[in-house]
C-alpha cells in the first residue's frame, strides 16, 4: 500500500474534508468519488499548489463541492461540526506547529490525520504537550522506505502520563503492535536475540498482517537511524539504551 492509499484508507465517513498542504488533491478527489466526504477544503501557503488542486478538481468535475483557501496553517479556516483534518506532507515540525496555532481549533474536528515526512518525533511531542489522543499508528512502504500516519481524536486525553521518550521517538502504537507481535511468536523467548534479529524473525511469520509487516520496516527504518546517530550523539546513544532494556522487559 502506497503512501496516498494508505492516507485516503484512514480517513473517516465525514461531512467536510479540510486537507492543509494539499498533495495536487489526489486523496480528496479519491474521498468525494467514493463519497467518505460530502465536501473538501484544500489550503495552502502557496498560490502555486492552490491554483493545481483547482484545476485537477475541475477536471474531475468535483468543483462545486470543494473550497480553496490560499493561509497558513489554520489561521483562516472555522472548522464546524463533522469536519476531518488531513495534514499530510509536511515535516514533523511544521505539522506540530500548525497544532499549536491552531489548538483552539481543533476540538471542533472529529478526526485528525497526520502523515509527516521527517521528525515524527516532534510531531508525536506535540500532540503529547497538546493532550490529544493517539488512537493508532499506520505506515505504508514506498521504495522500502516507510511513511508514518498518525490518527488522533480531538478529544482531550483521559490520563496524564507522558509519552516516553522511546515512545515519543518510535511510537507508542507501534511499541504496542510489536510488544503483541512478540508474545505470540513463541521461538523468540527462546532465543539469545537483539532488536533487529526479532525484527527479522517476526517478519516471516506467515500470517502476519500486511499493516504489522510494514510496521516492522518503520521499527527497523528508526532503529538503524538512531543507531547510525549514536556514536556522535549521548542523546541517541541513552535512547538505545533505554530501547534496549524495553525490549529485553518483554522477555
Amino acid at each position: 500500500m502506497d503512501r496516498l492509499t494508505l492516507i485516503t484508507a484512514c480517513v473517516p465517513p465525514c461531512r467536510r474534508l479540510i486537507d492543509v498542504g494539499s498533495d495536487h488533491a489526489t486523496v480528496p478527489i479519491s474521498l468525494l468519488k467514493r463519497g467518505t466526504c460530502k465536501q473538501v477544503l484544500i489550503t495552502d501557503i502557496h498560490r502555486g499548489p492552490i491554483e493545481m488542486a483547482r484545476r485537477r478538481i475541475t477536471e474531475a468535475g468535483l468543483l462545486n463541492v470543494s473550497r480553496f483557501v490560499l493561509t497558513d496553517g489554520l489561521d483562516d479556516i472555522t472548522p464546524e461540526e463533522g469536519d476531518v483534518l488531513l495534514i499530510s506532507g509536511l515535516g514533523g515540525e511544521n505539522i506540530a506547529d500548525i497544532l499549536e496555532r491552531g489548538y483552539h481549533k481543533l476540538s471542533r474536528f472529529d478526526r485528525l490525520i497526520l502523515q509527516p515526512q521527517t521528525k515524527d518525533n516532534l510531531l508525536r511531542s506535540a500532540i503529547d504537550r497538546l493532550s490529544l489522543t493517539l488512537l493508532d499508528e499506520r505506515v505504508a512502504v514506498e521504495d522500502r522506505r516507510p511513511y508514518l500516519v498518525i490518527i488522533c481524536d480531538s478529544s482531550t486525553r483521559a490520563s496524564c502520563i507522558r509519552l516516553s521518550p522511546i515512545q515519543l521517538e518510535f511510537g507508542p502504537k507501534i511499541l504496542e503492535r510489536f510488544e503483541k507481535l512478540i508474545q505470540i511468536s513463541p521461538q523468540l523467548p527462546e532465543l539469545n536475540i537483539n532488536v533487529k534479529a526479532a525484527i527479522d524473525e517476526l517478519s516471516t511469520l506467515e500470517l502476519l498482517d500486511p499493516q504489522d509487516r510494514a510496521r516492522l520496516v518503520y521499527l527497523l527504518f528508526k532503529f538503524d537511524k538512531i543507531a547510525r546517530r549514536a556514536p556522535f550523539h549521548i542523546q541517541d546513544q541513552v535512547l538505545l539504551k533505554s530501547f534496549d532494556k524495553w525490549f529485553l522487559s518483554l522477555f
